[in-house]
């Protein structure tokens, strides 16, 4: 009986864990080189993202071509909010991003969002269990394509600038800045975007600013999920009826605490980028301020931000080392009981 009981209580604790497996891969057209391609699926970008998330994991293209700095294309599933909070709930680690939304229904609503629909990119759905974690993007026409089935179809395709951009490539972020923009930092930047950090603002009204992909037509109301943590004040939510340059910041306590102010303007390019000034983070809306950064060095905003949304940290090696223990004074005792009947 004793025994029994140590095997479910193994079970039971072991079913809390978060699944350790997943990462991001990048494959790269033939205008990457192999150096490069490589170097973008080791400690620079793919291995940062895989060190901070036990879920998150993408396949995404990565090309040189017609892009300003860098742009990720990729495609958004509608669910309805109380699916999307269904799956969170089921899944969060973030007890208190999670206790911020209501369960009563879309609290974007008045402020815009009369779909009442939240835009999950694949990644995401992939993480929580959600519809659309096969809605992949194909490489050559950009247009919708079933991951796993179809070719050339990928999570999201990031595009960096051929020309008119100097980039270089730091081996870490602990190598002396140079003149230009960081290649792997802007690559986080895309990449948190199609893992689902965007902004489902886009254009309306008078407003000619650039809209955001889940949003590419005038007047489009979903909202993402990262809309569900963007507030004006404390208990008052920012979207489409106050995304007009008042403030706006991202917050996973009901607007009391500001962890990053977001850009809230149309002329100034992406809802979901953070607002210039103060220290350099990768979600910037400026590429230049976010060199020799990368996610584990900026401050945290950008692993906030898709903690929040779904995307599970991986446990902190005290934490693992703790468990480890746990289960060795269990197994003693269980060999201590064997022995003694």
């Amino acid at each position: 009986m004793t025994t029994r009981s140590i095997f479910l209580t193994i079970a039971a604790f072991g079913a809390t864990l978060p699944a350790l497996a997943g990462g991001i891969t990048y494959t790269c057209d033939a205008s990457i080189s192999t150096s490069l391609c490589n170097m973008l699926n080791g400690p620079q970008d793919s291995g940062v993202y895989s060190g901070i998330f036990s879920n998150a994991t993408a396949n995404i293209f990565i090309q040189f071509g017609n892009a300003g700095v860098a742009s990720s294309s990729f495609n958004v599933t509608p669910v309805s909010y109380a699916s999307y909070l269904t799956a969170l709930t089921l899944h969060t680690d973030d007890p208190t991003a999670l206790n911020s939304l209501p369960t009563g229904g879309d609290p974007l609503i008045p402020y815009g969002n009369t779909n009442g629909n939240i835009d999950v990119t694949a990644a995401l759905a992939s993480a929580l269990g959600l519809a659309g974690s096969d809605a992949g993007i194909e490489t050559d026409q950009m247009t919708s394509c079933t991951l796993g089935v179809d070719p050339n179809c990928y999570n999201g395709v990031i595009t960096m600038a051929q020309s008119g951009v100097d980039f270089y490539y730091p081996l870490s972020p602990s190598d002396p800045t140079q003149s230009g923009v960081d290649f792997f930092y802007i690559v986080e930047h895309e990449t948190d975007e199609i893992l689902g950090s965007i902004s489902c603002i886009g254009t309306n009204g008078s407003n000619t600013g650039p809209a955001e992909a889940c949003n590419s037509a005038v007047g489009a109301t979903d909202a993402s999920p990262a809309d569900l943590f963007r507030y004006a004040a404390p208990g008052t939510r920012s979207f489409l009826s106050t995304a007009n340059g008042t403030g706006a910041y991202f917050s996973i306590d009901g607007g009391q605490h500001n962890i990053a102010s977001y850009i809230n303007s149309p002329a100034l390019g992406d809802y979901g980028d953070w607002a210039a000034g103060g220290p350099g983070k990768v979600q910037n809306g400026e590429a230049a301020s976010g060199n020799n950064l990368d996610l584990t060095n900026d401050g945290g905003s950008e692993i906030s931000v898709l903690n929040a949304v779904g995307f599970n940290l991986v446990p902190e090696p005290g934490t693992m080392g703790l468990l480890a223990i746990s289960l060795a004074v269990i197994a003693v005792l269980s060999v201590r009981h064997r022995r003694q009947n």
